[in-house]
């Protein structure tokens, strides 16, 4: 995703950068047909022109480029210069993680680079952490590869067995090639020798003894072991007990195996046969040792859960109780949502349709966003004055015939200034507020009427005053409002 976006981002810029410069020395040729309207959509057609060339140039390089080091590495490898050849197909998958390559060529090409590479780390009879690491990344992306997962398996088998960190791979790739023979039988191998009878195991052990050839009598006889100690008493089991006792008729752990599948399991057309078989060789033994044998065996079906008793719990523990349960239940939701983000990282890394449904919605999202910004810069640029009005009257100019108006007061705030106002003019008063800035201070004045001349206001501030109308006043100039 990170590359995704490298290459994105260098496209995108390269495109602005070379497609603006060109931009720039066709748009007055361009002009002067078109008008500076369509400019827009020539120069949104250059950019575009431009970034569809710019990631086709760069492919074209990169892939050249990673063709030759192949060559090279080839060349290198057959010589037996095993150091060169590795920087050389090291230097072209760092070509493959760059900018230079679009997501969609690096996914065709980095498949055959990757199993290329991974080829010639298993020709090594020495690996290092990075070829290791490389080897379980590729397999764990390419878990069909049988030739590279066989012979990969071959070496960890000569190795030792497998290790912990490589379970889930050998998983993956059983689970990726159910049908490849000596893959289930290797796992199987791998399984037995852990003593697994998880479900993944038991899958793999049944995969190897349904096959078309035959099971080796030394798998069935340690299959069968791990059944008679995993206490197994179902059809599967008693046809393991049974081919195991046809090679080893001395093995009195498989008579318990089987007195335990005749007991717990029921007669039909298909394994009607083998039952009656193990009857043969159950034959002679009383009824009491035979339970005796199958003593401790799982039945194939789940026995009933004991009943539930309830606990008399004290007061004085039930805080306790109730704390205890709720740090377990808040640890449990907290290792789910852990477990919830790993695997959904885990399907991103691993899964190809929730990669491309990803990048899906990373470029319909970059393309809403550019194509937002395109229609932005569109409107701005098409927005077109109006033309002035020609032979426009003029407003005519008012005169002010009375130019003095007494102020009688002056608030900081508006609502003091408008509630002083209606409460003039109920007493019949022509009073009005204006709004004047002095210094760092906004004021808010009330005024009365307006005067011819100063004496005039005077005389009528005085008879306000007098009244007990207001409190003070001084004559201003009167302003229109």
């Amino acid at each position: 995703m990170v590359s995704f976006l490298r290459h994105i981002a260098f496209r995108i810029w390269a495109a602005v950068l070379l497609g603006g410069l060109v931009s720039l020395a066709l748009l007055p040729f361009f002009q002067s047909y078109l008008g500076l309207e369509r400019n827009v959509l020539i120069v949104a057609v250059i950019l575009l022109i431009f970034f569809l060339a710019t990631g086709w140039a760069s492919n074209r390089w990169a892939l050249h480029a990673a063709d030759h080091l192949m060559a090279e590495a080839g060349a290198f490898e057959r010589d037996g210069m095993h150091i060169e050849a590795e920087d050389a197909f090291q230097r072209a998958m760092a070509l493959f993680d760059s900018f230079m390559i679009s997501p969609f060529v690096r996914r065709k090409r980095a498949v055959s680079l990757g199993a290329r590479l991974a080829r010639f780390y298993l020709a090594r009879s020495r690996r290092d952490h990075t070829s290791e690491d490389f080897l379980v990344a590729y397999l764990n992306s390419n878990p069909q590869d049988g030739e590279a997962a066989q012979y990969w398996l071959h070496q960890v088998e000569s190795g030792g067995g497998l290790k912990e960190e490589h379970q889930e791979l050998a998983l993956r790739i059983g689970e990726a090639q159910p049908k490849n023979k000596y893959i289930q039988r290797t796992l199987a191998l791998f399984y037995l020798l852990m003593e697994r009878t998880d479900f993944p195991a038991l899958q793999t052990y049944r995969r190897v003894c349904d096959g078309d050839d035959s099971v080796p009598p030394e798998f069935i006889d340690e299959l069968a072991k791990l059944f008679v100690k995993e206490k197994r008493a179902d059809e599967w089991a008693l046809d393991i007990y049974l081919q195991a006792l046809a090679h080893n008729g001395d093995r009195s752990g498989y008579l318990r195996g089987l007195a335990a599948c005749v007991r717990w399991t029921p007669v039909t057309e298909h394994n009607k046969h083998r039952l009656q078989t193990a009857r043969q060789y159950l034959k002679g033994i009383d009824a009491n040792t035979l339970k005796n044998m199958r003593a401790g065996f799982n039945p194939p079906v789940p026995s009933q859960p004991p009943p539930k008793t309830r606990r008399q719990i004290r007061p004085g523990v039930f805080l306790v109780h109730a704390a205890r349960n709720l740090s377990e239940f808040m640890g449990s939701m907290g290792r789910r949502i852990l477990d919830r983000i790993k695997k959904a990282a885990d399907l991103i890394q691993h899964s190809r349709k929730v990669r491309r449904v990803l990048t899906g919605m990373l470029l319909i999202g970059l393309a809403l966003g550019i194509g937002g910004l395109v229609v932005n810069t569109v409107r701005h640029l098409t927005v077109t004055e109006a033309p002035p009005v020609e032979n426009e009257p003029e407003p005519p100019l008012r005169i002010i015939s009375d130019p003095f108006t007494l102020q009688v007061a002056a608030y900081l705030k508006p609502e003091y200034a408008k509630s002083y106002v209606q409460e003039l003019k109920k007493r019949g008063l022509d009073a009005y507020w204006s709004e004047a800035v002095r210094g760092d201070k906004r004021w808010y004045q009330v005024r009365v009427s307006h005067f011819a001349t100063k004496q005039s206001a005077r005389d009528f501030g005085e008879k306000l005053k007098s009244e007990g109308v207001i409190d003070d006043y001084y004559v201003a100039n009167y302003r229109m409002q």
